[in-house]
């Protein structure tokens, strides 16, 4: 399920435990607009904003809100924006790329995906499968390709859909 503008002007968080001052409330406050508007279309918000954002803590006097789920509500807001920008690289075929368009799904939040460069290299081998009947790639060596994950949780290919896409060459090549 996404996450929409009208959810992000609902939430509420908790104030911070007694004897913890928590994040002040207005700098958070001030971001949640910003986020908002980003997803509602009428202003911009980069994942590396998300990541990078910081709150000072409360007044003395007041207890803010509790970090714990402001920071789960930044990671939540994080896999929104990769979602998008994930669902709009799929949407975009390059008109002049050299590499074959395979259209495969990102690799959920919290999993690491293979590395788009390891992908890119096995869609050429499979393209070549599919256009070069002599000479092309081997199932050994479609077999062997390496596929590397990536860095962080949530980028890269979906492993799943990766893997499946690989066996099912495997499969069809066998077969030829």
């Amino acid at each position: 399920m996404s996450l929409t503008p009208d959810a992000v002007r609902a939430i509420t968080f908790d104030k911070a435990p007694f004897g913890r001052r928590g994040y002040h409330e207005d700098q958070v406050d001030a971001f949640l607009d910003k986020v908002e508007a980003a997803l509602s279309g009428t202003g911009t918000l980069t994942l590396d904003d998300v990541h990078e954002a910081e709150f000072d803590a409360a007044p003395l006097v007041k207890r803010g809100y509790h970090e714990d789920q402001v920071d789960e509500f930044l990671d939540t807001v994080a896999a929104e924006l990769e979602a998008r920008a994930a669902e709009n690289a799929l949407k975009v075929i390059p008109a002049n790329s050299e590499a074959p368009y395979l259209p495969l799904p990102p690799a959920p939040p919290g999993t690491r995906g293979y590395h788009p460069t390891d992908v890119e290299r096995l869609a050429h081998l499979l393209d070549r499968a599919a256009n070069e009947h002599d000479g092309g790639p081997t199932v050994d060596q479609i077999e062997s390709a390496r596929l590397g994950l990536s860095a962080y949780p949530g980028q890269g290919y979906h492993p799943a859909a990766v893997d499946a896409l690989k066996a099912a060459w495997i499969t069809e090549l066998r077969r030829r």
